[in-house]
């Protein structure tokens, strides 16, 4: 029987083309339960999937083992054995949630000898460096019994586009401290009842309109088969992609973004803080931006939203996070802007004064892409506007496969290289028990600036002299592991965050460029002071956008792994994924992915509360244009343009054109005789790529202008 979902909102707008208003009333909600069709594992309300485990491997660490699979990570309580942990992403039926999960092992080995397993240390922050304490629980280590008394972590529900899914983890080991005594199953089948529930039944209104997000949501469903139980919306009567937010002043200085994504067919529309305010229910500004986000999603299909603004003129939401290391770590207020891209449930279930508390089931599993602004004021916002504009229309060719990898020496004791963690961005790696794509070294010019230990003893350490050498010689994207601060990042201090110091970085010279940093506190944006990765992005040169913690980032002690690591390889694995269809180059989706791709860690024993992957899912945010597209290979497909001068000789003006556009970097340029020859009197520079300039045919640069010819220039004569 086909499946059925029925629901009815009244939902009023007005638009206006100078101001645009927003009224949201939502009147009634109706869903009616949906029955389902017979045939994939789903009878008396079961989920069902087996898993293998082969392969294992065993390291030593002094006089500690630890054992591993191809497909598995470590993990535990603080203290406890390090135990090897699978990811569970299973979707569930529609209007479903996951009530319990029961797990059974077949073909049991036992590994032969005696074993001392690891025991968990807590979590570090990257800035604080290693506690010095070695922990660990000798009753656990004491106990002649099966350990662990249960063999997953936390079950939970989360939705994603308005896909239910189970998260959860499990192991295939059974393990006795006593004895030291190791067997692992081979086959481990895992299923989880579902129940109906109302959390669930409202998430279908989130199911997507576009195919594009059913693809990405198959693409992580460990059962994708599932996804034909549930029913397809269609299209919306108003569509358009990408929902600016931004205060009054800034609502008319959006038109060179806007016109450059309605060249690549995404359609943008601008709500003002104002409207709504006035407009939108809600207990506040921050909760009425979230229900018209999750409204324009529900209802027209956006993809994108853009918070053009600092906190004072677009606010965000403070998350609440305890960590278990040393003392403790709570934060009652880390800003986390996936609040407005996760668009299930409140955060804050308890209705306290705390969001993002593990009592408030929070969704973990962002639907749309996300960024910020970091602007206070008019001039910063045309600087980021133009540098994300000329970044995509204008690159400098030669320079989209030059990363440049920059790690830090972080702790001596365990010795820690940040080099380490940035060479698993670097092709494709199973480390540490999930895979990810990585930049391929094979087409790739990577420059790595890591600290290293000297032949002679000691450490060398690369000089923001040498940071600044590298940056300025051009490159794709920078990534970074070391220590920061909301006025220190790459050892750079925020005095030295100026246009002089990226003369070369000015999207003529060399592109614009991008940076990921597992930096602790950088991207603090709430701070009143400024933070500096707020700066980078803001000045004229330098940085088009980023990715930034804006509170601890996190790393797991003697490994090359950690939470913040986690993102950041996932985030790398979305742009390079060697399946073309599956590669994600917009900069919110592909940040977007890397926390779907993690939530489930979230769950693992030692982590789910407390647990420093859930802080790292809240304080890692983009600054920038969330729909802008990263270059990681060099453009080939340059469209002709013809001059045509049907207005007059103004070359800036598109009705001069026969494609109604203006030329960029990503254009070659035919300029024949007419009537109007094209004048170039512009402040700015004006691009093409190739130029080809016909037989009578003439171009005048005024002087003081400037004409920039990425590829070749030609003069054609008639014969």
């Amino acid at each position: 029987m086909a499946s059925q979902a029925l629901w009815q909102m009244k939902i009023n707008w007005i638009f206006h083309t100078k101001n645009i208003y927003y009224i949201y009333k939502m009147k009634t909600l109706i869903l009616i339960i949906m029955t389902f069709c017979p045939g994939i594992m789903v009878s008396a309300g079961i989920v069902e999937k087996t898993f293998y485990f082969h392969d294992f491997r065993i390291d030593t660490i002094g006089t500690y083992q630890t054992v591993n699979f191809g497909n598995t990570s470590l993990s535990g309580f603080p203290g406890e054995p390090l135990l090897p942990y699978h990811e569970i992403f299973l979707m569930l039926p529609p209007g479903e949630v996951a009530v319990s999960i029961n797990v059974t092992g077949e073909n049991e080995i036992t590994l032969p000898g005696r074993y001392i397993l690891y025991p968990q240390q807590p979590s570090q922050p990257i800035s604080k460096g290693s506690s010095g304490e070695f922990i660990k629980d000798e009753k656990v280590y004491a106990f002649d019994g099966n350990y662990p008394a249960k063999t997953t972590g936390k079950l939970m529900t989360q939705f994603l586009n308005g896909y239910a899914f189970a998260l959860s983890t499990v192991t295939p080991v059974n393990y006795n401290p006593a004895k030291g005594k190791l067997s692992y199953y081979r086959k481990v089948t895992v299923r989880i009842k579902t129940l109906p529930g109302s959390q669930s039944q409202l998430a279908l209104m989130n199911l997507p309109f576009a195919e594009k997000i059913r693809k990405r949501v198959k693409m992580v469903a460990q059962n994708p088969e599932m996804m034909t139980l549930f029913p397809e919306k269609d299209s919306p009567l108003t569509n358009y992609d990408y929902l600016i937010i931004s205060p009054l002043s800034f609502k008319n200085e959006f038109q060179p973004l806007i016109s450059m994504y309605s060249g690549k067919g995404i359609s943008i529309k601008i709500a003002t803080t104002d409207s709504i305010l006035t407009y939108v229910s809600g207990s506040d500004l921050t909760e009425k931006i979230r229900n018209l986000i999750i409204n324009q999603y529900q209802t027209c299909g956006i993809e994108y939203v853009l918070l053009a603004g600092n906190p004072a003129l677009v606010p965000c939401r403070g998350f609440y996070c305890y960590v278990v290391s040393g003392s403790g770590y709570t934060d009652l207020n880390i800003p986390a802007d996936l609040y407005f891209s996760g668009l299930d449930g409140n955060y804050n279930a308890d209705e306290d004064d705390l969001f993002g508390e593990v009592v408030d089931d929070p969704d973990l599993l962002p639907d749309i892409a996300v960024g910020r602004f970091t602007v206070n004021d008019t001039a910063e916002l045309h600087r980021m506007i133009q540098k994300s504009v000329s970044y995509q229309t204008n690159p400098v060719l030669g320079e989209m496969t030059h990363p440049l990898l920059a790690g830090e020496y972080l702790w001596g004791n365990p010795l820690t290289f940040g080099g380490d963690f940035m060479d698993l961005l670097i092709d494709d790696h199973a480390d540490s028990g999930y895979f990810t794509h990585g930049i391929p070294s094979a087409t790739n010019d990577i420059v790595k600036l890591y600290d290293s230990l000297k032949p002679t003893g000691g450490v060398w350490q690369w000089t923001s002299a040498m940071l600044l050498e590298k940056i300025n010689q051009g490159n794709s994207f920078i990534h970074h592991l070391g220590h920061s601060n909301t006025t220190y990042m790459m050892r750079l201090a925020m005095s030295s965050i100026t246009n002089s110091n990226f003369a070369s970085v000015n999207g003529i010279i060399h592109n614009y460029q991008l940076l990921y940093t597992q930096g602790c506190y950088c991207g603090a944006f709430d701070d009143g002071g400024g933070c500096i990765a707020a700066k980078a992005v803001t000045i004229n040169n330098f940085l088009v956008a980023g990715i930034f913690n804006s509170r601890y980032g996190w790393f797991n002690e003697g490994s090359s792994n950690g939470p913040s690591q986690h993102l950041h390889r996932e985030f790398v694995s979305a742009l390079y994924n060697d399946t073309v269809a599956y590669q994600i180059k917009e900069l919110g989706a592909a940040h977007m992915m890397s926390k779907i791709k993690t939530a489930p860690f979230i769950g693992l024993p030692g982590e789910w509360e407390p647990g420093a992957q859930r802080w790292c899912h809240y304080c890692c945010n983009v600054f920038g244009d969330p729909a802008m597209e990263i270059w990681t290979e060099e453009p080939t497909a340059f469209t002709e343009i013809v001059w045509t001068g049907n207005l007059d000789s103004d070359w800036m003006k598109s009705g001069n054109w026969n494609l109604s556009k203006v030329p960029t970097s990503l254009n070659n340029v035919t300029i024949p005789v007419t009537s109007h020859d094209p004048v170039i009197t512009t402040s700015n520079s004006t691009f093409c790529h190739d130029l080809t300039i016909l037989d009578g045919g003439k171009i005048t640069v005024d002087p003081g202008k400037s004409m920039i010819v990425r590829g070749t220039v030609t003069l054609s004569h008639d014969k």
